[in-house]
């Protein structure tokens, strides 16, 4: 008969789930997923008539995505599913969610058990306005050829993800995934979606970042920006929604942070015990971590058939038994995507009990050339264009890109189903009204994560004639240091950048202060000639204003957002004995 299990508790997953999981040696419960990560490409958006997608979003035909959705509601009502009333979000924004996930593979069940965590537990009142419908497993052939018939290109071992915002003006989105078995791209990412267009269509602002009660740190995947929230301030490390307070003239005067989550889903790749976030993965006595796709001593990974299906487990070498989990090492798992929860009072026992308002925005980039460690935006054209075009660098060869390609997303996200004109315009609108000056109520900081002087031009590894590469890198404590600074307001004397004006502070006294050999370590002429930094600059200027006109073409707001559109075109880059001066006088 089938079963409908409702809201289980810990002591459930533990034995339901006990042959698809191998306990470590430091208590973790290890699990394998087909899928080693989310696949964007397949997501898909049915909304109103009149409703308009962003830059890069895609539509679905509404008649025949609805049809997919009966055809899966007919499964879901003939196999064991799991349903669970959660809430994501802190007061004062939460959002009531329902999530159903098939459970006729009874492995499938680690996902609403990592969401167990990952959520808010139901109050009993909150409204339920928000519907996630998992199916992680290949449909059946008879329900397969039931969409064929209205929808022929259908395979159903292919990834599919189906919003339905049809409904949303009366408060009501709905997600259905076909074929997803990882955690992040059926029960995290959806769930996000839903919430964040929620929050936008309700006017506020949709941060995908991390924070401590003051500060936001943004990045796009791989930039840093879990290492540099993670600490014992920590107080959500991926999703949040900012709510702003107005004055009696409509001006904003502040912006509470609303967390999303209640657990960290940690990447796994390369922690050591020296890792900020190596103490969550290691609170497994003290607290439930659970984790996926990653190494383990003693432990092989294995393509089983269950039933009709076929799924990755761990399982112990014969006669042996399951060691410690391996964070540096990838051979076993196939990805370096590993993944760990753990709770945020794991490493805050304070958390969620300040109020969170914001007076910090941090955006970590990811470049290997020009960037400063650290740069202060006073102009708030300048920082909704930099934030309208986050930028990182692949540094290892994905889906045909070499290492070294640039990429650009809009606010660090591929989660909005809406115009990103409209969070654009929003986000002016605090900019000006909090004011960004040295004497503003808002520090907006850009932070770059990679290398200064490693890469040339066209993104190829520079080397000296030894074949050493060069550059210096970044570190980690180079930039936690940089932000207790900001976040102490203790840095006095700052510079202008003569290429960008923007501000950045000056090497002698981020060296009294503690970031050691700063002017030596990156001043740009150690590394490349004037003309070759202009060169740089001019390729920033043009990429960025193509990257920001082909973003907000079309959107209702284009016109509005012109200057922001044209921010870069409008610099007037200087001689290069001005950028002989700058760095002569400043990094001596």
């Amino acid at each position: 008969m089938r079963k409908i299990i409702k809201n289980p508790d810990d002591d459930f997953y533990i034995e339901y789930l006990k042959p698809y999981y191998v306990r470590t040696a430091d208590g973790q419960y290890l699990f394998g997923s087909t899928q080693p990560g989310r696949r964007p490409d397949r997501a898909f958006y049915m909304v109103p008539e009149d409703y308009r997608l962003g830059y890069g979003q895609k539509s679905f035909p509404v008649d025949i995505g609805q049809k997919i959705y009966k055809v899966a509601m007919d499964y879901l009502d003939n196999v064991d599913i799991v349903v669970q009333d959660v809430i994501q979000g802190e007061e004062p924004y939460k959002t009531g969610m329902q999530i159903t996930t098939s459970a006729d593979c009874p492995h499938s069940a680690y996902i609403p058990w990592i969401g167990k965590h990952m959520t808010f537990k139901h109050d009993g009142s909150t409204k339920l306005s928000c519907f996630n419908f998992i199916v992680p497993e290949i449909l059946p052939e008879e329900y397969a050829a039931r969409i064929r018939e209205f929808w022929p290109e259908y395979d159903p071992t292919v990834p599919l993800t189906l919003y339905d915002f049809t409904r949303m003006e009366k408060d009501l989105r709905k997600v259905l995934s076909l074929r997803v078995d990882y955690f992040g791209g059926a029960y995290k990412k959806p769930n996000l979606t839903m919430v964040w267009n929620r929050g936008e269509a309700n006017g506020l602002v949709s941060y995908h970042g991390g924070c401590t009660y003051n500060r936001i740190v943004k990045g796009l995947s791989g930039t840093g920006k879990t290492t540099l929230t993670v600490g014992p301030q920590l107080e959500q490390d991926d999703a949040l929604l900012g709510k702003i307070q107005y004055d009696d003239h409509g001006a904003a005067k502040g912006l509470t942070i609303i967390g999303l989550e209640a657990a960290s889903f940690a990447k796994s790749e390369g922690l050591t015990p020296n890792s900020p976030e190596w103490a969550g993965l290691m609170r497994a006595n003290d607290t439930i971590v659970i984790a996926m796709n990653i190494d383990c001593e003693n432990v092989n990974y294995e393509m089983e058939q269950h039933g009709a299906h076929l799924i990755k487990v761990p399982r112990v070498e014969k006669g042996k038994e399951a060691g410690r989990l391996l964070t540096t090492i990838y051979e076993k798992s196939g990805t370096k995507n590993g993944r760990f929860i753990f709770d945020f009072s794991a490493l805050n026992p304070n958390w969620r009990k300040k109020s969170k308002s914001l007076k910090t925005e941090a955006l970590v980039f990811k470049r290997y050339n020009t960037m400063e460690p650290m740069l202060r935006v006073v102009d708030p054209r300048m920082a909704v264009a930099l934030d309208s075009a986050c930028e990182s660098i692949i540094t290892s060869a994905v889906s045909g890109k070499k290492a070294g390609a640039k990429v650009r997303s809009y606010a660090a996200t591929d989660f909005m189903a809406r115009e990103q004109a409209q969070q654009a315009v929003l986000k002016w609108k605090i900019y000006e009204d909090l004011d960004l000056s040295l004497s503003g109520n808002l520090v907006f900081i850009i932070l770059n994560s990679g290398y200064v002087g490693r890469n040339d031009i066209k993104g190829n590894t520079r080397k000296d004639s030894e074949g050493k590469e060069l550059g210096e890198k970044i570190k980690v404590n180079d930039t936690k240091r940089l932000l207790e600074l900001i976040d102490n307001r203790e840095i006095d004397d700052w510079i202008a950048n003569p290429l960008f004006g923007y501000l950045i502070p000056s090497p002698k006294e981020v060296e009294e202060k503690g970031v050691t050999g700063f002017s030596s370590r990156f001043n740009m002429l150690n590394f490349y000639s004037p003309e070759e930094l202009l060169d740089f600059a001019q390729e920033d200027i043009s990429e960025r204003s193509e990257y920001l006109s082909n973003l907000f073409s079309g959107q209702l707001e284009e016109d509005e957002l012109r200057p922001i559109i044209d921010f870069w075109k409008n610099i007037k880059l200087p001689d290069k004995k001005v950028i002989e001066r700058f760095y002569k006088k400043n990094y001596s």
